[in-house]
């Protein structure tokens, strides 16, 4: 069974800077995600000349992927995050990882 991935790309509300939103997603992934079952690891890059925010995150199946996705909205926790992002900006995609190479 391969691993599942998730790309996420996406800008925040103009007010919210650079530093402010790392230390949301940091909490975000302390605080939530490092928590939920099938939790690999989050990777953030973000592109200065357009503002957008790219996300990677691995999981040990689709399944556990979709399943702490669906939680996310509804926890407290990451309503910071969600409130930060210029929503119609956000772009997801879930793929499933076929080969590695190290």
């Amino acid at each position: 069974m391969s691993i599942a991935t998730e790309i996420v790309t996406m800008k925040t509300l103009q007010e919210v800077t650079k530093y402010s939103f790392i230390s949301i997603v940091d909490a975000l992934e302390k605080d939530y995600h490092s928590k939920q079952q099938g939790f690999i690891d989050t990777e953030l890059l973000y592109n200065e000349e357009n503002r957008e925010w790219t996300m990677i995150q691995h999981w040990a199946s689709m399944e556990e992927l979709k399943a702490a996705s669906d939680k996310m909205f509804q926890d407290e926790g990451a309503a910071p995050f969600v409130k930060a992002l210029d929503a119609a900006s956000v772009k997801m995609r879930i793929i499933p990882q076929i080969k590695i190479w190290r």
